[in-house]
Order: structure tokens, then sequence, then C-alpha cells
């Protein structure tokens, strides 16, 4: 009854009964229906209001740098560096939850032999900071030369962090999972007996979503599903647009994260920009295409010059940002390098509406860094500034 009776009150109502709960209880109201999930996810300020911008610059051979910009006047709030333990070694950042920052540090041997690994888990504002111990590895041959894949996920039930990491096995093959609690003290193997078997794609970055952890398989052709609060692995059928043969041969395709759900970017070198969003999960998920013709983008960084779309956090509020850096001309040494990267956003439709939505084609300037902080690989994601502790391994 009380259900029905929510049923017949107008959205702009049931969003002020919702914006007036704590917190953690929208989290879990978001699993008593689709309608509540999305209505969350999508009107209440916990996803729109209360993130911010963060760029993540992975630099190598010296740090690695996290700049957090407003959401409402793009100001630069928050300038973090993360400096590398060794020369060869480099930072990046896996993923970030309530304010807590998950980083990977990585440093292959000259021969490309074997490589150092190391995760840690920090609060950029209270400073604490948790160091990971080594996830096991075999003595393959796969393992031995790469760290393989992690992602950093919160379950909003649970309350439980935990890091999963997906080893490098042969053909890609994946035959058990490693994952990490917050407050344990190992990593625990979980095994993965899906049908015909797991594998995953080394060449796209997984991501954690809503409690679940995604990957690509090896051919592209499903996507693996891990529920962080059951450590049950899944699949199902990637969109339409990024099944082998309908990709050009110029396209790139990520994993991101749209206003809490995933996301599939499928771009050409041609700036035409398709954007799927699961509405469902398991073995019958329902995709629809949000976003498309996003104008000027290519689906990576470009070698010479030219737009990106940013990722993994694809939405910022009402917007999606993507990356320009340009060659410039050097008059002192008389050779062109490198300029200032910029971020530019573009505004988009309603995700609500459904169907297909295409981005304003003027981009708009908000984000000039320096050139200091304009060399290496950028990443963006959605931060919220928050105490939370770090879980000790201690308990």
């Amino acid at each position: 009854m009380a259900e029905e009776g929510f049923r017949r009150l107008p959205d702009d109502v049931f969003v002020q009964i919702l914006v007036l709960l704590p917190t953690s209880s929208r989290r879990r109201f978001r699993l008593v229906c689709k309608r509540w999930r999305d209505m969350i996810n999508e009107r209440t300020p916990e996803r729109q209001v209360g993130t911010n911008v963060l760029a993540f610059i992975r630099q190598q051979r010296s740090c690695s740098r996290a700049l957090v910009f407003d959401n409402k006047d793009w100001l630069r709030r928050h300038a973090w560096m993360y400096p590398c333990s060794h020369e060869r070694s480099k930072i990046d950042m896996v993923g970030t939850c309530n304010g807590l920052l998950c980083l990977h540090e990585i440093m292959a041997s000259s021969n490309g032999g074997s490589f150092f690994s190391a995760i840690t888990v920090t609060n950029p504002i209270t400073g604490e900071t948790l160091a990971l111990p080594p996830a096991p590895r075999s003595w393959e041959w796969e393992q031995v030369r790469s760290p393989g894949k992690y992602s950093f996920g919160y379950h909003p039930t649970t309350g439980r962090y935990k890091v999963v990491h997906i080893p490098c096995g042969r053909r890609q093959a994946v035959d058990a999972l490693q994952v990490f609690t917050l407050g344990d003290t190992a990593w625990r193997e979980v095994p993965v007996d899906t049908w015909p078997g797991a594998t995953y794609n080394r060449l796209y970055e997984p991501i954690s979503v809503d409690g679940r952890t995604y990957w690509l398989d090896a051919f592209s052709h499903r996507v693996m599903e891990l529920d962080l609060e059951d450590e049950r692995v899944t699949s199902f059928a990637a969109p339409p647009a990024a099944c082998p043969g309908l990709i050009p041969e110029d396209a790139g395709w990520k994993l991101t994260n749209v206003r809490g759900r995933l996301g599939v970017v499928v771009a050409t070198a041609t700036g035409r920009v398709e954007v799927w969003v699961l509405d469902g999960g398991g073995a019958q998920p329902q995709w629809s295409r949000r976003y498309d013709d996003i104008v000027g983008v290519e689906p990576v960084a470009p070698r010479t010059s030219g737009y990106w779309v940013a990722a993994p956090q694809l939405t910022h509020g009402g917007y999606i940002l993507r990356a320009l850096r340009n060659w410039v001309p050097d008059h002192v040494w008389g050779f062109r390098r490198w300029g200032r990267r910029r971020l530019h956003r573009h505004k988009v439709g309603d995700l609500t509406g459904g169907g297909q939505l295409r981005a304003v084609k003027e981009p708009e300037l908000v984000m000039l860094m320096s050139e200091e902080e304009s060399n290496g690989d950028l990443k963006t994601f959605a931060y919220v500034e928050t105490l939370e502790p770090v879980p000790s391994i201690h308990g």
C-alpha cells in the first residue's frame, strides 16, 4: 500500500522527500525498485551536486597529480602530488569511493621480465593512508611480467570497500579473482566458474559502479560482472554498437560511469560518439543509447593533437568533459612541443528521457592546466570531499 501511494506522487514531490533523508538511507532505498533507484541516481544531490571533478595525471619517473575542480564554478579546490618511489615507476589511480582514493604504483624491470606493484588507499583530506599487502601471484610467465588489472569499489548496502584484482592468465583466461576487503588482513581468492569460462581484455580497464565490478572479455563480446556483495561472477552481452564487426577500424571504446550506472563509450576518429547505458543487469540487461554525435573527439588520447573523451567518469552534473592538447611552435629551440592541456565541457540533455540525445556542439573551456601538469596520461573521476576513515587492517 505504501509503495502504491509513492507511485502516485509527482516526481518533484518525491525528490523533495528523498532530499530530506540522510545519505545512508537514500543508498539503501535505491534497492526498493527501479524507479526509486533511477530517481535517487539522477535527481538527488549526492549524485549531482555533491561531487566535484578530479583530474588525475599519471606521470612517470617523477610524481602523479590529483587536481580537484569545483563542479559549479570549475575553480580549483585541491592539488595533491604523489611521488614515485623509483625513477622507473609510475603511480596510477584505480578509482575513488566516498572520498577515498585507491592508487597503484607499478615498476617494470629493465628486461620486462618482472615488476613491482603496490596498492594504497588514502583519504587526502584526513591524511590517512593504508598500504595493502601485495596481491598473490603465481610463477606463470603471464603473471610474472604483468600485474593484471585492479578496480576499487564500494557496496552501498554492506558499506564495505573492496579492491578487485584480475590476474593476467594464459590466453587472457580468468580462473579466479583476488579480492581485498578493507579492514581485513589478506587477499581472498574468488573462483570464477561462469560458463563457458571467463576472460578479460587487457587493452581496457575494469570499472566498479554501484556495488559491482565490470570488465570486458577477451573478444569484447560480453561484459563480465562481479557482485561486490555475494562475490558471484556473471556475464551479459555487450551493447550492439560495441560488438566486433560493427565498430570501424578507427574506433575505440571504454567502460565508463554515467551517473552511477555502467556506460560504454564507442568513438571514432571522425568525431562520432555513442554512449550506451546499462539499465538492467544479470542475464538479460537492458542497454539504451543515451548520447550520440559528440562532435570533434577521438576514442583515446591522440598522438598528435585533437580532442578525446575524458573518462572513466563520463558525466559531471549535466556535462561531458573532453580533453584537448595541441602541438605549439617553440620559437627558442625551433621545433614543435606539446602545449598546455585544456578540458572543455559539453552540455547534455536530461538522462531521464532516454532515447537518442545530442550534446551541444559548442565547447566551453573550464580547466586550463600548467605545462608541468600537462605531461602525462589524464583520467577524470567524480570526487566527494569527506572525512571518511580508511578502514585499518588491524580493525
